[in-house]
This record gives structure tokens, C-alpha cells and sequence, in this order.
């Protein structure tokens, strides 16, 4: 006998399925061509991700804190006018339809000290099978997208990417489509990985 498939109850149990199920988002990989904006790397990044080489990073929670938060970080003091992120908040959105949980990062283009609109960006830190957590961060970006719109922000692209901390993929939500981009940026170029955040920046003016 077949087991029924059990409902998600919140985004880290969305699969990709589950959103073409529940909401009717179809998914596809696609080169997404994310614009390179120009970044100046600052000193203290590669030489802080040099001198944590050695340590242990298994763990989602290693990674984020060595490998993804200083990247962030970097991202963040040269464009802390224009935005906010928020690491490991919950995110309820809408509990009924699952729509809740906690994000590892969330960015808006509020400069508020909370969770405001509009909300662009939502990445997610992982273990190193980033393609399993393409239905949670999908959740989450479709999430962001009501959230907008309830509070009469309808921006109708949000950006998303997973990480395993030394690969980044990213995702774009757009006209009920999932798109996973089909290249990958790593921490060996932070030139390009920084200036594809600033790019998506830059996207929302």
C-alpha cells in the first residue's frame, strides 16, 4: 500500500513537487545570466576565510558562521544604506498554508531594525546536496512575494540562492516560475560572487 505523501509543515520540509502541488510554481533550470556588478573586495574577507581554513565546518550552523556570515557581512557594510538582512529569523507568513519557519538570511531593501517590505532575497545555508533545499528556499521566495504584496509592495521578482558556504547557486522567482540557475559561484571568485549580489541589488534600483 502507498503511503500518502505527509503535508509540509513549514518551508524546510517543501520539496519542489510540493510547490507545483500546492501553489502551482513550476520549476526549470536556466542560465540566468546574473549580471557581475563591480565589487571591491575588502582586505579583511579572503584574509578571515584564509585563517578559518582549518576549522571544522560539517555543520550547516559551521558553515554559515565561517564561510557564508562573512560574506554577508562584506556584502552588507558597502551597501548598508540600501538594505537590511536578517540572519536565522522566523518568517511567518502565512502558518496556514505552511508558509513559516525560520530563514537563514533574509534581505529587504528596508533599512529598519525588523522583518519589513519589501523583501528581495532569501538565501539559505546547507549541507552540500544544495539541489535537495531548492523547495525549501522556493518556499521561502514565494513567501517573500505575498509578504510583499499584503503590505502593497509588490515587487514581482525576488532573488534567492543555496550555499553549501563554498558554492552558491542562485534562484529567481518570477511569474509563478522557480528558475534554478545552472551555474554555480564560488568562494574561489568573490569578485564574481560579490558583484552577482550587488548585481541583484542594483536590480531593485
Amino acid at each position: 500500500m502507498n503511503k500518502e505523501k505527509k503535508q509540509p509543515s513549514s518551508y524546510s520540509d517543501f520539496t519542489l513537487t510540493d510547490l507545483q502541488t500546492l501553489f502551482g510554481i513550476q520549476s526549470q533550470y536556466q542560465n540566468l545570466q546574473l549580471p557581475a556588478k563591480d565589487f571591491a573586495i575588502p582586505e579583511w574577507l579572503p584574509a578571515f576565510l584564509n585563517a578559518h581554513k582549518g576549522l571544522p565546518n560539517a555543520t550547516e550552523k559551521a558553515k554559515s558562521e565561517t564561510l557564508i556570515t562573512p560574506v554577508m557581512i562584506a556584502f552588507y557594510e558597502a551597501n548598508k544604506t540600501r538594505f537590511n538582512y536578517f540572519s536565522g529569523y522566523t518568517f511567518d507568513v502565512a502558518p496556514e498554508k505552511a508558509l513559516k519557519g525560520r530563514c537563514d538570511y533574509l534581505l529587504s531593501k528596508s533599512t529598519l531594525p525588523e522583518i519589513d517590505a519589501p523583501v528581495f532575497g532569501i538565501f539559505e545555508a546547507k549541507d552540500d546536496n544544495l539541489e535537495h533545499w531548492y523547495g525549501q528556499c522556493g518556499a521561502e521566495m514565494y513567501a517573500a512575494l505575498l509578504f510583499n504584496q499584503e503590505r502593497n509592495q509588490p515587487y514581482s521578482v525576488i532573488h534567492g540562492a543555496v550555499s553549501n558556504g563554498l558554492t552558491w547557486q542562485f534562484l529567481r522567482f518570477e511569474n509563478s516560475q522557480l528558475l534554478i540557475d545552472t551555474e554555480y559561484y564560488t568562494l574561489s571568485n568573490l569578485s564574481l560572487l560579490l558583484g552577482t549580489l550587488q548585481g541583484i541589488l542594483e536590480f531593485y534600483g
